[in-house]
């Protein structure tokens, strides 16, 4: 045999040994982890990662997890320059718990942390639990033990910060969950490391941006009735199963705004309302709330819009921005 056939021979028996052996390790990591042997694995483990690793150290092999934390309102928890306003430069302690949890469980308010606080609600006070990374899925991991926990599923994990939007929910009756909403998940890969990311089957994967959701036309309906004497608005939350907007202790607002003009364009009348939660007038879910004005001497036209300022901005939105004719 020629040299030149021995060596392609030997190179694709090379190949097909390393195919195999990658289809070995793929099925024991996916089927059947319990047949590893504890001392391989034990080769393979980082300690590092029990030990209150950063944001950052996680994100070498969960990378597209962590890029998605990194732009949320989360990661700025505790360097937030709004909390750090409102939380008279982080001295009210009823608010460090949820900016800088030590360890979240499902359906218990967290303690605060002392360390890495700059790095507000980040992966190990969510998902490290008794010495090992609990997450919604049974994985074999070999860097670290991992167990299933299904509360990551459940809106409960999510109230042990958010208690007044969890109860809001609860009140609803509404099948979805926290997560739907503000944690869509999508086909992907938990790991992105070079090797070990292919050695998982891909996943659906929750986004770690934590989208904060839309408040608009499509989530807040509005309706305007003009009679000769009223002018009567009608707002309704007819889609998102909380109230809008929602916060335990932040500021978002919806702003009414109702103004009255006569045939040259001068504004007659100017009425505004806050609709907040801190203040016990959100909006809540299927729920009508109505607000009636007289109408001006010689009002001929009525501009109704409604506007939305989360807690973190001072910029607003524009919700509905609508006129009608006054022609009685």
């Amino acid at each position: 045999m020629k040299p030149a056939r021995i060596l392609i021979l030997f190179s694709l028996a090379c190949g097909m040994a390393g195919l195999l052996a990658c289809g070995t390790i793929y099925f024991l990591i996916n089927k059947k982890h319990t047949w590893i042997p504890e001392k391989l694995v034990e080769l393979a483990r980082q300690p590092d990662l029990l030990e209150n690793p950063t944001a950052k150290r996680c994100g070498e092999c969960h990378e597209a997890i962590f890029k998605a934390w990194e732009k949320s309102r989360h990661a700025r928890a505790w360097i937030s320059e709004t909390y750090i306003k409102d939380s008279e430069n982080r001295s009210k302690e009823k608010c460090l718990p949820c900016h800088i949890p030590r360890a979240v469980k499902a359906g218990s308010k967290p303690e605060p942390r002392l360390t890495q606080r700059d790095e507000g609600v980040f992966c190990i006070p969510c998902h490290m639990a008794d010495g090992k990374m609990n997450g919604p899925y049974a994985l074999y991991s070999p860097p670290h033990p991992t167990r299933q926990n299904d509360a990551y599923r459940k809106a409960v994990f999510c109230g042990s910060c958010h208690e007044k939007t969890y109860k809001e929910w609860q009140a609803a009756g509404h099948e979805s969950t926290c997560q739907k909403c503000h944690m869509p998940r999508a086909e992907g890969r938990l790991v992105q490391n070079p090797v070990l990311k292919y050695f998982h089957a891909p996943k659906e994967v929750a986004d770690h941006g934590f989208p904060h959701g839309a408040v608009g036309a499509g989530e807040i309906g509005l309706s305007v009735d003009i009679k000769p004497d009223r002018v009567r608005v009608v707002l309704l939350n007819d889609t998102v199963p909380h109230h809008v907007p929602t916060a335990d202790n932040g500021d978002p607002r919806l702003y009414l705004t109702v103004e009255q003009f006569d045939t040259a364009g001068e504004k007659l009348d100017r009425v505004r309302e806050i609709l907040a939660p801190q203040q016990e007038t959100a909006l809540m879910y299927k729920k009508e709330v109505a607000f009636t004005y007289p109408v001006e001497r010689g009002a001929r036209r009525v501009s109704v819009r409604l506007e939305y300022k989360p807690a973190w901005s001072t910029e607003k939105t524009e919700v509905h921005n609508k006129s009608f004719t006054v022609d009685f």
